[in-house]
């Protein structure tokens, strides 16, 4: 969904939401959190169940990465290092544009950590910026605009590029966006490059492959396409295939802080109700997500529960008036082309007791995630990668058919997936006949799977920046 800008646009060297703001936050966040179990019951319905918070050491890191991606999706040309409103660095950092003073732009490229993210200007979505902030955050790195790499500075009389600051950090490339600067004759040929691929993606080639040191695989469906793909077709450079896995922001948790630091203007959140179903969806621009097809569904079966749906896309808006035309269903509330600010969207993830997220493909699938870091029962699509984030003990699978690729994709088919509006009744059928208890603890063991992810990619981050380390010292031992 559209988010609307937080910060204010002052300088080309810029310290925006100051730290104590974000520590203040911090401080009342953890102190309500630390609850005893309790169950609510409220007008006789099964209320969600509030269990003590095991995962209250990661909010700091949650609102943190929440920053980072609004930041990401207003500031498209400026470099984002992962000290930016970080709560736990002592160091100031700034937003540094191309119009920045000297002094401070070659103190930035200057840090030369072990690996930078290349994100064009055009790539600053809410995808790509998830993608990108993770890395952004959990490699301790920056992202950089193009304009860095075209950069030239005058240094003790000579000209000094970002290549000749910082001759040893790796780059990392989203998918094909890698903007033509292999082929600059100013690229170092030893440097090390990793790619994060979205194995759907026609556009990947065998030569991206062929190019790259590392690659990061996000789901296990992933790794296994691409191990496949070098044992068969070669790898020329000794690719390291890691199984990185991948992580999501959780909007909920900025809606949390916002609860607690304002609750006059911005209001409470409701708990959960897993008896009385607060059914949610959104999509966005999106035609990926199947909300024609779940339009189709609530028109068939007035009997559903309410379903609140928030979309931007026509095809979208086109199922809806062909079904309901000007007459408001009793079941459903259409919100097409809001603007809602994060906190408001991660409030209604939060409040949310059902999200549904009948994908027909994703290279990751930051939604999905997000409605398991919500703690809602997740409704999603049984086929890879999807089902790599819900089980038959964590959600409800629905039914889908393989939807022909023609060869087009380089890793192979399976990668798109056709959904019937029947299967997502079905689906809803299925979490209908289940006890409220029964969702609830679905929906909690989505949640501990999203934070067990987390951890496992922050670790895996953390010996991807120490294999570096030492690749980086292998071919220059006097560092």
């Amino acid at each position: 969904m559209a988010a609307t800008s937080a910060h204010t646009h002052g300088g080309s060297a810029r310290c925006l939401r100051p730290r104590w703001a974000i520590l203040m936050c911090m401080g009342v966040l953890v102190a309500v959190q630390v609850l005893v179990t309790v169950v609510g019951l409220s007008h006789g319905g099964y209320m969600f169940r509030r269990t003590i918070d095991t995962n209250a050491e990661l909010e700091a890191d949650l609102l943190h990465l929440n920053y980072l991606n609004d930041l990401c999706l207003h500031e498209n040309n400026s470099i984002i290092p992962w000290t930016y409103n970080n709560p736990k660095e002592v160091r100031t950092a700034h937003l540094l544009s191309k119009d920045a003073p000297l002094a401070d732009l070659l103190a930035e490229l200057s840090r030369c950590p072990e690996v930078d993210i290349l994100l064009p200007d055009h790539l600053h979505g809410h995808g790509y910026c998830e993608d990108a902030m993770v890395y952004v955050k959990f490699l301790h790195t920056r992202s950089l605009p193009l304009w860095v790499f075209d950069l030239e500075l005058t240094l003790d009389g000579r000209r000094k590029t970002y290549f000749d600051l910082c001759p040893d950090s790796a780059i990392l490339f989203l998918n094909h966006f890698w903007e033509g600067l292999p082929t600059r004759p100013t690229f170092p040929e030893n440097r090390t490059i990793l790619l994060m691929p979205n194995v759907e993606m026609y556009e990947l080639t065998r030569e991206h492959y062929h190019q790259v040191d590392v690659v990061l695989a996000k789901t296990q469906d992933a790794y296994d396409r691409i191990t496949s793909w070098y044992a068969r077709e070669g790898n020329p450079r000794h690719a390291r295939v890691w199984l990185t896995q991948h992580t999501s922001s959780d909007p909920t948790a900025l809606a949390r802080a916002q609860a607690k630091t304002s609750p006059s203007t911005f209001g409470s959140i409701a708990p959960k109700n897993f008896d009385t179903l607060r059914i949610f969806h959104a999509n966005g621009h999106s035609w990926q997500k199947n909300t024609p097809k779940i339009l189709d569904c609530w028109n068939e079966r007035p009997d559903l529960p309410m379903l609140h749906v928030y979309s931007k896309d026509e095809l979208s808006n086109q199922t809806y008036w062909t079904h309901f035309g000007s007459k408001q269903p009793e079941n459903l509330e259409y919100h097409l082309g809001e603007d809602i600010d994060p906190a408001e969207f991660g409030k209604l993830m939060a409040e949310a007791s059902v999200i549904l997220c009948p994908s027909t493909m994703e290279g990751f699938g930051h939604y999905i995630n997000q409605a398991r870091a919500a703690g809602a029962l997740v409704l999603t699509t049984n086929a890879s990668p999807m089902n790599e984030f819900v089980d038959a003990t964590s959600g409800i699978l629905i039914e889908a058919s393989e939807r022909p690729t023609n060869g087009k994709v380089l890793m192979g088919n399976g990668t798109e997936w056709n959904i019937e509006p029947r299967a997502i009744c079905a689906g809803m059928d299925e979490i209908l006949a289940m006890t409220p208890r029964e969702r609830q603890s679905m929906a909690e063991e989505g949640r501990r799977r999203y934070f067990d992810q987390l951890r496992f990619f922050r670790t895996q981050m953390n010996d991807l920046r120490e294999w570096l380390r030492r690749r980086r010292h292998s071919h220059h031992p006097q560092n």
